[in-house]
């Protein structure tokens, strides 16, 4: 995929690239400016630190098996957000996906773009369908998975609800 500039809905520029590994740093930053409830929501447990190793995984990534973007202020400077999916083992057209953007940038449609992007990488490569462990009452969450297609309740554990999505083609 090639880097792209974005004008989300609320005015503002972003640029949209895959993640790489020299990213570490900034997504360990932009970590620290999550709130305890944004953690809890990207993580479904308290979790106040990213580990070295934790950081790597997170960061050196195949873009094929495990595919993740990063959201950048328009300078490519402050990381913003960031999306993923990791291929199952099982079914190479199944992947899990996790969204996670800054709180002060919540409600400005960053996290619909990064999915809506995610979700072309996913058609290019042969994923159509996500799964997603997400809070119960995570509803933000919730509703911009309602946009990429048919979502379904899968189970459900201690306020944990795990949907499946049918990734919707996007009309030629």
């Amino acid at each position: 995929m090639t880097p792209r500039r974005v004008t989300l809905r609320s005015g503002h520029r972003v640029l949209i690239r895959p993640i790489r590994p020299s990213d570490a740093h900034s997504l360990l930053a932009g970590f620290q400016r999550l709130s305890a409830e944004s953690r809890h929501r990207r993580f479904l447990s308290p979790v106040s630190e990213l580990s070295a190793r934790w950081l790597h995984e997170l960061t050196d990534v195949d873009q094929h098996t495990h595919v993740a973007l990063v959201a950048l202020e328009a300078t490519g400077r402050d990381l913003l957000g960031a999306a993923r999916f990791i291929r199952s083992g099982r079914d190479p057209r199944a992947a899990e996906v996790a969204l996670t953007v800054i709180d002060s940038w919540h409600g400005r449609g960053l996290g619909g773009v990064l999915l809506e992007t995610l979700v072309a990488r996913a058609h290019a490569i042969g994923v159509e369908r996500w799964t997603a462990s997400v809070l119960a009452h995570n509803s933000a969450m919730r509703r911009l998975l309602r946009r990429l297609g048919d979502v379904r309740l899968v189970g459900r554990d201690a306020g944990v609800v795990e949907l499946r999505v049918e990734l919707v083609r996007p009309a030629a």
